[in-house]
Parts: C-alpha cells; structure tokens; sequence
C-alpha cells in the first residue's frame, strides 16, 4: 500500500474519488446522475460463493508421549477413547469389492444408460419381445462394460499412486510404547492370515538370498554386502506391517512406510527427506536447535524457512533419549491455516499413579513441521506426530475437488432430453380398443424408435478426448525442457474461453529477481543503462510512442570502469566480475565509497561513504538467507547420522538406508512418470494434490546445477524465503559485503577482503501485518562494538518511523521510490538505529517476558517491536525487477485479439501491476484506464458506481460506444476496494454488468480468496466460461473455482499443476493450447454431436414412415442385427475420426489469425440452431431414402429371390444400405480436413456392411436369407442409391455453398486465405521450375506466404 502521503499527490483536485497512476497515463473521469438502478438490468445472478476447505469434526488435542494416560480419557477396557485417523491417503473411488455396484451406479445415473436399459428390459418381455434378448442387451453391456474397463483403469492408476506415496519410508521409533494407541493390536482373521503368509514368503526369501550369498565367493566384497543388506531391508515384510505397540528389545530407529505413521510416533527425518505428517520438532542436528526446508509443494515458493525446536528439548539425541522424553502436547484443532499454529508441551515426571508437571513451553509454526515440507541443509531431526492423514493442514488446504462439466456436454444432455420427448410423441399417433393392447403397442413402439438416442455418444466423447489429448501431449510446440508438463484432461471448454484469470508473480513473471538500482543517502544509483530497460519502461514507451526504444549506453566502458574501481576498493574473492552475471554496474558507487572529492562535495564526503557501508552492511546482515558452498557434485538426497549412537542406525547402515532410498525414489519417480503421461491423469490425482507435489519435488532424478560464475574464487549459494532477499544479499556480495556464514546467534560477513562476525540478539520476524523485519546485532569490536537495529520494509511503515529532521533526505528517497515504482519495480526501503545498552537490556529483559507470556503473546511482542523500531536513520530503498517470461506480451495481444478478456489478480502495488499491464500487453494506449482505490466503504462504492453511470447507458449497453470502442476500457481496482465491492449484494451486480465492457482488468492487493471469488462470480454471474492459471499454492482456489484450470509445473513447486484440469510449463504455452488445441477440439466435439444426432435421426425416421403404412402397429421395419450393429460398427469410425482428427484450418493460420477463436466464445458451432439445421437435415434424408425405395420396391414389379414381388424384407435392407452409406459420406461432408485416416473409415465401413449383407444373407435361418445377392445385382438398388445420394445432400451443398461464398464466416474467409497463398505458391513455384530445368524453385516453400488484407465484413 502507498503511503498518505504519496496518495496526496496523485489525487485528482478536480475528483477526490479518483487518482492517477503516473503521469502520461490516460484515466477518464466522468461523472453523471444516474442511480443505482442499473444493477437490475442483468438478470439477478446467484453470487453466494461455495468455495470451501475440507472439514474435519477433530477437537484440540492432548498427545501424550512416555506418559500414562488419566483415567478420563481411558475407556471401559483401559484402552484410549480418542481414536485417530490414519496416516493413509485414499484417492481412489473403487475398492474390489465396491467396484460393481458404485461403477454401475455412477454409470445409470445417466438418463441416457437408464433409458437403455428401459428399453432392454422391455425387450425381453415375452409379450412385447422383438428380438433375441441377447441381441437387445448387446449395446447397453458393451457400452457398459468398455466404460467399466475405463473407470477401472483409472481407478488403478488412482491405487497405485496411492501405494507409491503410501509405501514410501521413513524412519520412526520402534520398541517403544505409544501410549496413544492400545497396547494391542487386534487382527481378523484374514488379515492375520495375510500377515504370516508375508512373513513366509520373506523369510523363503532371505533363506534363497542367504544361499546364494554363502556360494558366491565374489560376494564378500563391501560394497556388495551394503547392497544385499539394503536389499533385505527394503523387503523386510515388518515395514509393510502396522506398528505393534510392544516393547522387544531397546529402543531404535526403523524403516516404516508412511501410511503406518502414528499420533504420537518419534520421527527421524535426514537431509532431502519428506515429511510424512505434520510433526512438533524436538531436536536437530544443529547446535541451536534450527532446521531449514523447502515449502514450494504448500506455496509454491522454492526458497528456504527456517524451523527450530524449543530449548527444553534440545538435548534428545538418540533414540534412548526419546524413550526417556516424558511430556505431553497440548494442540489446537486441526485447521486450514498454513502460517499459524498454537499449542503447548508440557514436560512432566511419571508417578505411580499419574505424572507432575516441570515446566509448560508455548509452541507456534515455526516449531512444527507440516506434511510435503523437505528438510534441507540440516544432517537430521527427531520429531513427534501431531497431525496424520486427511487431518494434515496440506490436506485441509487441498478443498473438495468440484466436479466439472463442460458446456457442451450440458447442452447435449439438453438436448438429448428433447429427443426423448420426440421419440414419445412419435408414439401418441397407435389407437388400440383396449388399454392393454395400447400399452403393450407403446411399448414396442419404444423399442423400435429407441436409436434416436445415440447410446454410444458418451463412451465415444470419452475415447475422443482421450485421442485430443494424445496430441496435445505430443505437440512439440508446447515442450519445455526444463519443466514438462504432462497432466491432461482435455475438455471443449479449451475453445470457449471468454475470461482468463491469471496470477502475476512466478505466471506473467519469472520469479527470478534482479538487482537493479538504489537509493543511498539521496544518492540514485544504477540509473546508467547497464541492466537495460524494465519490462515496465518497455511498456510506458508503447503506450507514448507505440514502440520501445533502444538505450544508447557504451556498456564496455561502463564495466571496464566498474571493474577498475572495484578493485581499487578490495580485491574481488565472492563478488563477480562477469558481465554476464551482473545486473547492477555502477561504478559512481565505488567512487562514493572512497569519499573521491571530484565527485562530490569536500563536506558530505564522508558522509556519503558512510551511508553506503551502513546500506548494504544491513543487506548482509538483516535477512534470513541460508549460505551454502558451491560444488560440482549434485546434491545428495540422502544424508548421514551424525552420531552412531542412534540405534540400529550405524554409519555403515546409513549408507545402506541412503541408497536404498534413492533407489526407492528413483524408481517412484519413473512410475510416477509413466503413469502421468496419461491424460486422465489429472482426474486421478484430485485429492492428491500435496503428496503428489511432495515426492515430484523431492526426488528430481538429476537436479540442475546452478550456472557457476568462472570469475568467482569462492562461489557461494544462498537459499532464501524469498527470491528478493536472495537477490538483495547477492548485490551486497558483488559490491564487497559477502555474506558467508550465520548461526542461531551470529553471522559472518567478509567486508571487502576482511571477516566479521556480528553477534544476532534477536530477529524481529516480517509478516504481512508488520511489512518489515528488523535485526538488532552487536558490531564485532573492529567495527565499533555497539548495538544496532537494522531495519528493511515497505516505504509507507518504515517512513512513519523514521527520527525528526531527515525532511530533505526522506523527500528525495520517496521520489527515487515513486521513480521506481512507475519503472515496475519492487522496492524496499532501509533505515538502522544505534541502540543506547541499557535501553536495550531493559527492552530485551520486557521482550523475553512476552515471549513466555501465555495470553496475549503475540500482541504483546507486536507492541515491543513497535517501541523498538522506532527513531530510525534513513539509508535509502532497493529495486528489483521480477522480469515477465519469455512470449508473455505476445500471447496476452493474442488472446485480446481472440475476444478474450484477461484479467490479472495480483498482490503487487497499484503503480508497478499497471507498468506491468503495458509491458505485458495487457493495457494499451487506446484504452481508456479506469481506477478505483482503497477507501472507506461508502466511498468505494460511490466511485465505483460513477464508474459504472459514465459507461453503461439506459439500456445496459456503454455510453456512445459501439462495440469496438467498448473494447477499449480497462479497469484497475484495489483489494481494499474490491473486499468492499464484494461485500454489497448491488456492487457485485454492477461489476458484472461492466465485466462485459472492460476487456483487461488488474486487481491489486488481492488475497487468494479474493481471487477465487472475483473468478466464481464472473462464472456464475456471466454464464461464461472462465479459465484461471497460476503457479503456486496461493492459487489453488481461483484454479478450481474456474471452468478451467490451468497451472504452471515449472520451478515453483506443482500444487497448483496437481490441482488443475491442464498443466502447461510456461505462460506462452496458453496461446497455442487454446487458439489451436481449444478451437480443433471445440469443432471437433461440436460436428461430433451434431453428426452422430443427424446419423441417428436419419437412420429412426424411416421407421416412423414406414409405421405410416402399418397403420402404426409397431411391426419391426429394420432387422435387427442392423439396429444393433448401426451405431457400433457401421457408422462409428467416420465421426470418431472425425472428433479426433480433423483440422479447420492448420495450426500456423490459427495462431496467425486469432480471431477465428472467437466462434467457440460465440458459441456457432454448437447451439440450439445448428442441432435444429441437423435434426431437420436427417428427417430430410431420410424421406428421400425411405420414399425412393418405397417407390422402386412396393410401387413397382420388382421381383425377390424367390420369384415373388419384393417385400419390406427387400426393401428394408435397401433403406439400410441407403442411410449407412449417405450417413458416413455426410460426416465426410462435413470434414475440413481429408487425410487418409478419414478415407479408410469411410471406405472401410461401406465394405464392412456390404460384407455383413452378403454374408449374413448366405445362411439360410437369416431373416435377410438371398436379399444381397439381389439387392445387389438390381440396376435399380444402384439408381435409387445414387438418385438418394445427390437429392438428399442438394440442400446441405446449397447451402454450404451460399454461406461460404456469400455470407463467410472468419474461419471461411482464413480457409480461403490459406488456399489462395497455397496456389500462389505453387504457382511461383511452377515458374522457378520452368526457368530452372533443374527445379530450382524448390527453395520457394520456405518463403513467408504473402498474406492478403482481410476486409472488415
């Protein structure tokens, strides 16, 4: 948030309500009268949100550990009345038992399923019976039962990522009592026969190996024994077995799978480990007692947080310590929330008859660890179990998964209920003397018109999507090498986007900071050119001069001096030298430091250099980065006990125990990887999302190495919570302040060649209410020996803080600020305090009472921190640039071009997220800003209401706007003032009435539930189809609360990949998965349905024509070997090559002329419309059918097999032969795109049923017995097949011709395109081989094609 006094100067005097960003910026303000009554124009939409976390009906907690339980909690028997959940998670929907009966269920839900099965039960009454009762129930069960093989395959995959994360190991306490559970486990009697039956099978096992071992001479070797011993370890059936809760021999640390992981279990976690539950740290490996791991599976961030212990239990050491550990955990409730936590351990001596209690310690998050956590840069930690299973705080952030259809699949159900209703009242025409004969009547009727229903549409949309997704995986257009993403779960929404949703930092941006100015002492440094222009400035020159300018900097001069005075202030052992490397080369920086009187005044000489030191000092010192030596090798995941008097856990079985469990990994990580290539995988892995995410982060088979700068002597590797604190500490290094080493109480840095160790008193920790951190260290004695405060946060707390009479600096460090901001980077601004000793004691003696206070803890210290950071010296600000990706502005133009709304939610400040919007191309000059920011609520919605009266008219539509103008309005709006927004039942009415005229909007400051709810209401509100795409955690829930998920698997973690239908590797990747792969499968799935409704309208009207003249009886017209095998061999291939193959127009011309997609937002490939036009198209056909051949065979002489007039038998075959062969040409019809898999279906099918007419006519029971032989060999079966042919596809062909030729639409006109420049290729291409004889035209396919104007139609 900007300071007051900054917000002053940016108001409007004309209007207080609205402010301008920057200067050159347009923002219309206009203001008129009009009411509140505009919000009434849209139909009142339903707003009320149903995002919500999982649930869990667990109270707080008392864990006990080594104590016995008070009789109150025991129950009748002795044993713990509080039972807890297992440690187990469960994805999967089917059991083997289950698998039947829930599979069958979930399949007859569907109307379509129960109507057929209506149909196949009326068919096998005697009374009613047409047919074989195994003939009727032939497409339901194959139907059925191909679904049925999907949802289990599926569901298997589902189990066995399941057991991969459920099998994984980790090392916990054995031989020791949990008192927490009961002493005894008690086993049916199955799973007791199951338990020696694996004992059995082991101990064979072990004897065959042992054998073996014993014959092999070559087998003495050392490194063969750790193998086998590993080997026997990993398949030593007690790991897979439940723990039991009995004492056999002295405590020890063993191997145990993670879903056997128990409340109250000690845990022993080693480097690189994943944390199985979450768990109260009781010790580690360090000294002080602190822990760092790795959160990007929670948050997506992939830097460093620290963890520590409390001092009470520091001294367990072995696994005998934790046998004599007697305490009890007081813990709050199982919730949701990621960055707090309360409770309390409570040490206490055992008695005979209960325990007295020593001493209670408060505990918060920073002493507990949290499932999918990784420990990092720490040897080993012993934990104990606090929260297993589904009662984790990961998996009560994972939320229920909602169920997603796409709009299409809607509608056809819509649909598909509608020709129910036209198969039933083409029954109501049969009059019968009794109420009997008429049912019986109408039940046969439903038999016979039942195909008007496509039965297997559904499992055909299933094998379609899988065949979409086949490419889309395999499109090496969307390959990244080092991020893959290979989550799929393709749906036609791809091709309907009208809003996308996308997070800013680590999405839009790379999430790689970068040093690249300062501001000390009122002194601007870095503004040289050096590092370029920001993303920022690139788009401020768009919006002024319509294109970016090239800086005209000398950068070899500008490093040669860099380099020079560098040197001339240390010799550079940490610091780069390489041009490559640095972002920030300033050498008027080094000058200051030497105090050089040519560059400024002889009086603030010293001054000035004294600023410096003390800024970036506090850069290297105020901050809680990790430092690690930069090696060669590559990480190890394993790590080593660092004492061997864990038992059981020697150093040789360490080795053992390390590679047993890369090996482990590694081969997790391949099933892993080849079960995810699947593109159902997504569905699979709904309610996986956190140890999914753990083990794809923590078991990389080759981490990457970090680029090793050659120009360093001694490289360094900082991890960091945040990538700006690591970016800050890495500029201190490369200007002579080297961070190299920290401990709980001190951090060593080397100050131009020189090392120093600084004594840390206490860390004032930064959180999102305080936005700031501070340090309060002891100088070493070289450098004074004094208590200082050393203070970083945002402008606006650290300002307000800041000692009297530093008016001149504090104006002139704001402006490089505001510079900053409008160039889009982050800032952050320094000030430090020399503390007086007794002010500080008497501080710190009130501080470590608070600290211990049990009420009001927090408040408390918050309220002494204030005391404390206070009277501070201004040293300046930072800047850092977090760089957009690579393709960013590209595909925002693109997608803006297609008619598609972006809108960026973000936390980033009001200023830098509208720099950002020009640079990435999601504002332009042409568009006319809007801004609303925060202020009480009545003003909000006032402002937002003049908003709203200055752009929508009387009547709902933008004020003298037509359509294209209206495009050009965007709107950006505070968090603050979107909370309130959200707030009022009439606000949120009105932003969807604007949601339609602004085509960009960027939200700033806004919370992840703000997010999820900005995404839920224009989904629910606009009936539109929404797509979110983000990164992190934090973006989880805009990501389900969309139509369509998309997350980023890259870098940042994958909890937001997991939880989304898509997974991409990079931003850019979102152009060409919706322009191409959205439009190709929304025609796709669209001439789908629509051909396969049309095939069955032609292929049951017949029937009804042919009831006309039976005077509606209900007499069977088809054979009914044809009615079965219609829709399941001889018409199925065309439409599904055609739902999975064809092709509008190719990808290059897509991607070219965005504005084709825009048919899918507009819905005209699929409506009530075109499934009309089809429907009235195939009752067409088939009169032309059914009377041409009711013509040639009842009208006419022609003779049957057996010498008497042909019958309905032969004409009935001819009908069939007629629809199967007009039906497969008609789908080909309707194909942009021949290919030769297109030709063999077609093809394919006409034999397949002129095969099965012959050959089933050959036998002498067949009701079709002789009917292809003449059929076949008549002159008029030929003439009525070609006169049905034309006559029943003149009036599609007129009309497709008069639509394209005369009315085209944008995919009309860019086929034509495409075909124009393919002959004018061709053409130049002729004339390069007439002039060369050698066919020296070839070269001319790799010219550019010559792309004519489209005019505006």
């Amino acid at each position: 948030m900007c300071d007051d006094k900054r917000e002053k100067r940016h108001t409007d005097p004309r209007n207080p309500s609205f402010s301008r960003p920057c200067r050159n910026m347009p923002t219309i303000i206009k203001s008129t009268s009009g009411g509140s009554n505009h919000s009434a124009r849209l139909r009142r939409a339903d707003t009320t949100s149903k995002i919500q976390y999982r649930k869990t009906k667990a109270r707080e907690r008392r864990v006990f550990v080594n104590l016995p339980l008070p009789r109150d909690l025991l129950d009748r028997s002795g044993e713990p009345r509080v039972r807890y959940v297992s440690n187990k998670i469960i994805t999967s929907k089917y059991t083997p038992i289950t698998f039947i009966p829930k599979n069958l269920f979930e399949q007859f839900r569907r109307v379509a399923n129960m109507f057929f099965l209506l149909m196949a039960v009326l068919g096998m009454i005697p009374v009613i019976q047409t047919n074989s009762p195994v003939l009727t129930l032939l497409p339901l069960t194959t139907v059925t039962f191909i679904t049925a093989c999907k949802d289990a395959y599926e569901d298997y995959n589902r189990h066995s990522i399941d057991d991969a994360f459920n099998s994984s190991k980790c090392y916990h306490l054995k031989n020791f009592l949990n008192r927490n559970y009961p002493s005894s486990t008690k086993r049916s009697f199955w799973k007791s026969l199951l338990v020696t039956i694996k004992k059995l099978w082991s101990s064979s096992q072990s004897s065959s190996k042992l054998s073996t071992n014993n014959q092999d001479n070559d087998a003495s070797d050392a490194g063969e024994k750790i193998k086998k011993t590993a080997d026997n370890d990993d398949n030593d059936s007690s790991i897979l077995l439940p723990p039991s809760n009995e004492i056999n021999g002295p405590p020890e640390f063993k191997k145990v799978i993670w879903k056997h992981v128990r409340v109250g279990d000690f845990l022993f976690l080693r480097n690189g480990d994943a944390v199985p539950a979450d768990a109260i740290i009781l010790s580690t490996s360090e000294p002080e007692g602190n822990c760092y791991v790795e959160t990007k599976d929670l948050d997506g961030e992939t830097n460093l947080k620290p963890r520590r212990c409390v001092a009470d239990t520091k001294h367990v050491k072995s696994a005998n310590d934790c046998s004599l550990l007697t305490c009890y955990i007081d813990s709050e409730p199982p919730n949701s929330n990621l960055f707090s936590y309360k409770g309390n351990i409570v040490l206490a001596d055992p008695l005979d008859s209960g325990f007295k209690i020593k001493k209670s310690i408060s505990l918060d998050i920073n002493n507990l660890l949290l499932r999918a956590h990784i420990i990092r840069n720490t040897e080993w930690v012993i934990a104990v179990t606090i929260f297993t299973g589904v009662e984790t705080k990961i998996m009560l952030n994972s939320g229920e998964t909602p169920s997603k259809r796409s709009r299409i699949e809607k509608e056809m159900n819509r649909e598909a209920n509608k020709t129910d209703g036209v198969a039933i009242s083409l029954l109501d025409n049969n009059e019968q003397p009794t109420a009997l004969a008429s049912l019986l009547t109408f039940c046969a009727s439903l038999i016979i018109f039942q195909n008007i229903i496509p039965i297997s549409l559904y499992i055909s949309i299933e094998f379609v999507k899988t065949f979409q997704a086949f490419f889309i995986y395999n499109d090496l257009e969307m390959f990244d090498e080092d991020s893959q993403a290979s989550c799929w779960n393709l749906s036609d929404d791809l091709g309907q986007i009208e809003y996308v949703f996308s997070d800013k930092t680590g999405t839009l941006t790379r999430n790689i900071m970068e040093f690249r100015q300062c501001s000390i002492g009122g002194k601007l440094y870095g503004k040289n050119g050096w590092a370029g222009k920001t993303d920022a400035e690139k788009g401020k020159d768009l919006l002024v001069q319509g294109e970016v300018t090239d800086v005209n900097v000398d950068f070899d001069n500008i490093f040669e001096e860099y380099r020079q005075e560098l040197r001339k202030n240390f010799e550079p052992k940490y610091a780069s030298t390489n041009p490559d490397f640095l972002t920030f080369a300033d050498p008027e920086i080094f000058k200051d430091l030497r105090s050089d009187e040519d560059s400024f005044g002889k009086q603030d000489a010293g001054q000035r250099s004294k600023y410096i030191k003390e800024f970036f000092t506090l850069l290297a010192v105020c901050h809680t980065v990790v430092v690690d030596p930069v090696t060669e090798n590559l990480p190890d995941f394993g790590g080593t006990h660092p004492e061997e008097q864990f038992n059981n856990v020697n150093k040789s079985e360490e080795k053992v125990n390390s590679a047993s469990t890369d090996a482990h990994k590694s081969s997790l990580t391949k099933k892993l990887k080849k079960r995810i290539s699947h593109s159902r995988l997504s569905n699979m892995v709904k309610g996986l999302n956190p140890s999914n995410g753990m083990q794809n982060s923590s078991i990389k088979l080759k981490p990457t190495a970090a680029a090793i700068d050659d120009t360093v002597s001694h490289p360094l590797d900082y991890k960091a919570e945040s990538p700006d604190e690591a970016a800050l500490v890495s500029a201190a290094k490369n200007l002579g302040f080297a961070f190299l080493s920290r401990t709980t109480n001190s951090i060593t840095v080397d100050i131009f060649g020189n090392s120093y160790t600084f004594e840390i008193l206490h860390t004032l920790e930064f959180n999102s209410t305080r936005k700031r951190m501070s340090i309060i260290a002891r100088r070493p004695k070289e450098l004074g020996d004094d208590i200082v405060l050393f203070c970083k946060g945002a402008d606006s707390v650290i300002i307000e803080r800041l000692a009297d009479g530093q008016d001149d600096l504090v104006e002139k460090t704001n402006q490089d600020i505001e510079e900053f901001s409008n160039e889009g980077l982050r800032t952050l601004t320094l000030a430090y305090r020399v503390l007086d000793s007794s002010y500080y004691e008497s501080w710190a003696a009130k501080y470590q009472e608070a600290s211990s206070s049990l009420g009001n803890r927090e408040e408390q210290m918050d309220a002494l921190s204030e005391n404390i950071e206070n009277e501070l010296t201004l040293l300046g600000a930072t800047a850092i640039e977090d760089k957009l990706q690579e393709g960013v502005p590209d595909t925002i133009a693109s997608l803006r071009e297609a008619g598609i709304k972006v809108w960026v939610l973000t936390g980033d400040k009001l200023e830098t997220a509208i720099n950002i919007g020009f640079a990435a191309q999601l504002l332009t000059k042409e568009m006319k800003l809007w801004i609303v920011r925060n202020s009480p609520r009545e003003e909000v919605i006032r402002q937002f209401d003049e908003v709203v009266d200055s752009l929508i008219g009387e009547h709902g539509i933008a004020n003298e706007q037509n359509d294209e103008e209206s495009k050009r309005h965007a709107f950006v709006i505070d968090g603050g003032a979107l909370a309130h927004l959200l707030d009022n039942e009439a606000a949120r009415q009105r932003m969807l009435e604007t949601s339609e005229v602004f085509h960009s909007v960027v939200c700033c400051r806004v919370s992840p539930l703000q997010k999820a709810l900005v995404v839920e209401l224009i989904r629910k509100g606009r009936k539109a189809v929404t797509l979110s795409i983000g990164d992190g955690a934090n973006d989880v829930s805009m990501i389900q609360a969309a139509n369509v998920g998309v997350g980023i698997s890259g870098q940042e973690g994958v909890q937001a990949a997991m939880a989304a239908d898509y997974s991409i590797a990079q931003f850019r990747f979102l152009k060409r998965l919706l322009l191409v792969h959205g439009h190709w499968d929304y025609i796709r799935i669209s001439e789908m349905i629509l051909n396969f409704f049309y095939k069955n309208v032609i292929w049951v009207f017949p029937v009804l024509w042919y009831q006309i003249y039976s005077l509606f009886s209900a007499n069977i017209f088809y054979d009914y070997s044809f009615v079965q095998l219609y829709n399941m061999i001889f018409t199925v291939s065309p439409v599904l090559a055609l739902g999975g193959t064809d092709q509008s127009v190719t990808a290059s011309y897509l991607m070219k002329y965005p504005g084709v997609y825009e048919m899918g937002i507009r819905q005209l490939r699929y409506n009530r419309l075109r499934f009309a036009v089809y429907f009235l198209d195939g009752i067409w056909q088939s009169l032309v059918v059914f009377f041409t051949n009711y013509a040639i065979y009842l009208s006419t002489n022609v003779v049957s097999h057996d010498g008497r007039n042909a019958g309905p038998t032969e004409m009935s075959t001819s009908v069939v032969l007629n629809v199967v062969i007009i039906a497969n040409l008609f789908v080909g019809f309707n194909t942009y795109h021949w290919t030769w898999f297109m030709f063999a279906c077609i093809i394919g099918e006409i034999m397949i049923l002129f095969a099965f007419v012959l050959i089933y006519g050959i036998f002498e029971s067949s009701p079709i017995y002789g009917i292809g032989n003449q059929v076949f060999s008549e002159a008029t079966f030929w003439f009525g097949l070609t006169f049905g042919i034309i006559f029943a596809g003149l009036p599609r062909y007129v009309v497709s011709f008069v639509k394209q030729w005369f009315f085209p639409d944008d995919l009309d006109i860019v086929r034509q395109i495409k075909t124009k420049e393919k002959r004018e290729r061709n053409a130049r291409k002729g004339k390069g081989w007439r002039r060369n004889t050698g066919g020296g035209g070839g070269n001319d396919d790799n010219e550019r094609p010559i792309t004519p104007a489209i005019e505006a139609e």
